[in-house]
C-alpha cells in the first residue's frame, strides 16, 4: 500500500492507476449509476460531487486542520445528498488505495499519523475521480 501524499497527485501515471481502480470498484460495488444518486432518490453529477470536495478542502485550508477538533467529518457535512455522494467517491478512492472492503472517510483523517498533506490529497483524488468519472447532466442514467 502506498501512502496518500500529495506527490501521488503530481505523478501522472500513480494518480492514473488509483483513479482507475477506483473506477474498477465503483463497477464492482454498484449496479447501473447507482452510486450517483443520493439517499433522497435524486441524481448527484460528478461536477456537482467535485465543486463540493472542493469547497470542504476550501474549507479546511481556511480553518486549519485539527485531528478530532476540525477535520473531513466537518468539511464533509452539508446536503444529504451531495454529501452523501462526496463521501462516497472518497470511500472508492480510499479502498482503491487501500484494498480495504470499505471505508469510512469522515472517520479516516482521526487515524493516528494522518497528516494534513494526506486528508489534502484524499479530497484531491476524490475531485478528480468525480470530474473524471461522475456523470454529467445529460447521462442516461440521470435523465427522467
Amino acid at each position: 500500500m502506498t501512502v496518500l501524499t500529495p506527490a501521488l497527485m503530481e505523478t501522472t501515471a500513480e494518480a492514473e492507476g488509483l483513479l482507475q481502480q477506483a473506477a474498477r470498484l465503483e463497477v464492482d460495488w454498484y449496479t447501473a449509476r447507482r452510486m450517483w444518486f443520493g439517499s433522497s432518490g435524486e441524481p448527484v453529477t460528478g461536477p456537482q460531487a467535485a465543486g463540493f470536495l472542493e469547497a470542504a478542502l476550501g474549507l479546511l485550508d481556511r480553518e486549519g486542520w485539527e485531528p478530532g477538533s476540525f477535520g473531513l467529518w466537518e468539511v464533509l457535512a452539508g446536503p444529504g445528498d451531495l454529501a452523501g455522494v462526496s463521501v462516497s467517491v472518497l470511500e472508492l478512492v480510499i479502498c482503491a488505495r487501500t484494498g480495504a472492503g470499505a471505508a469510512a472517510p469522515r472517520l479516516w483523517d482521526t487515524v493516528p499519523g494522518r497528516t494534513v498533506e494526506q486528508v489534502r490529497t484524499l479530497l484531491l483524488a476524490g475531485i478528480a475521480y468525480a470530474r473524471r468519472h461522475g456523470p454529467t447532466a445529460q447521462h442516461p442514467a440521470l435523465t427522467p
